[in-house]
């Protein structure tokens, strides 16, 4: 099987079908979310003129309108050069980054293997296709694994394949928890999830939201022997939640190059995108707040994509611990895109970049 030569073509089909099915659905979602948010007067009076003329350059059908009046909506900058979703998944990503090596490369659970210098939740238990292991993968008995558990706080457990925008994530006070109620816990989880303490972050991202784990987003492009850094945003949770995601009522706010974070933050509000200058749960405004460490976790992010060559656009969550060092949440190498908050994705690169995923036209 090994040296099949039908494997690369059976490999390229896969990905392709994937593309193709991930591409409809994507079209469809966007088409009605974007019903709900109605046509931008700007793109109204510029697709004729500037949209179309744009994406005729190149060999792929010229996007749907209402995907610019989705991406380019209210506060953000008008631009030609938006990424549509169904074209990011299905062609643009797929393009740059392996998505058949990216299902096992994702698995949270070898994280800490992949990047051993950087900073990582403490982790109490790991399973990998129903096996128990300690932090550094040392093998566990099923009684080990709930042995470990007894004393261990407040945990996390989440999924450590497939999970996004918070799906499947339980806390939990795991050291108050019999025998019998941790192994339940194991059977719900799966088979592969990762138990890990929650993270003390620094103060001055605790303080918008204590009770959530606020993080950085942070998207890396290698592309012309250097890393890009496309997007970095900061992800804080709405009141009373412990996790971060917008999906689940959290806020995103942009940050710029000294580490500061712009003026207003979204949040996905009643079906639509909504402003926020302050955070309504703290009362703090978004431009009050400088990312401690902000050099350090640019460094970390980039010497690392710099190696990850099969996955050339990376989307990298990180935390910040009270010691301004960067804490590694996750690796993501088929990330979504930040344009909803920071305008198109790929910025002066944009032409660039749709010369080589899809040709121009002479």
């Amino acid at each position: 099987m090994e040296n099949n030569p039908l494997r690369p073509l059976f490999d390229k089909l896969y990905v392709t079908i994937e593309g193709r099915v991930n591409a409809r659905k994507d079209y469809k979602s966007g088409r009605k979310y974007a019903r709900g948010l109605g046509h931008d007067p700007r793109v109204t009076e510029k697709y004729a003129t500037e949209i179309r003329p744009y994406w005729k350059q190149f060999k792929v059908s010229v996007p749907r309108r209402f995907w610019f009046d989705l991406l380019a909506n209210k506060d953000k900058p008008f631009s030609p050069k938006y990424i549509p979703d169904d074209l990011w998944f299905s062609r643009i990503v797929p393009y740059y980054s392996d998505t058949i090596l990216a299902k096992a490369w994702q698995d949270k659970c070898i994280q800490n293997i992949l990047f051993p210098d950087m900073r990582h939740p403490e982790t109490v238990v790991k399973c990998i296709a129903g096996v128990f292991y300690d932090d550094g993968l040392g093998l566990l008995t099923q009684e080990q694994a709930v042995a470990r558990c007894h004393g261990a706080g407040r945990v996390i457990v989440k999924p450590s394949i497939g999970s996004g925008g918070g799906r499947g994530i339980k806390f939990c006070d795991i050291g108050d928890m019999t025998d019998g109620e941790v192994l339940s816990l194991f059977r719900d989880s799966g088979k592969n999830f990762i138990i890990q303490k929650k993270l003390v972050q620094h103060p001055d991202l605790a303080r918008m939201n204590v009770g959530s784990l606020n993080t950085l987003r942070i998207i890396t492009f290698l592309h012309g022997g250097r890393v890009h850094v496309l997007s970095s945003v900061l992800r804080i949770g709405g009141a009373d939640s412990e996790v971060d995601n917008v999906s689940q009522g959290g806020f995103q706010c942009n940050i710029g190059p000294d580490g500061r974070l712009c003026g207003k933050a979204m949040t996905h509000f009643r079906g639509k995108w909504e402003y926020f200058a302050i955070h309504p749960g703290s009362g703090i405004p978004f431009s009050d707040v400088v990312v401690p460490g902000y050099d350090k976790v640019l460094r970390a992010v980039t010497f690392y994509a710099a190696r990850m060559p099969h996955f050339k656009i990376i989307g990298w969550d990180i935390a910040v611990d009270p010691d301004a060092e960067p804490v590694l949440i996750e690796f993501n190498a088929l990330p979504g895109h930040n344009q909803e908050t920071e305008g198109p994705m790929f910025g002066d690169l944009t032409d660039q970049v749709l010369e080589e995923v899809f040709g121009r036209r002479k």
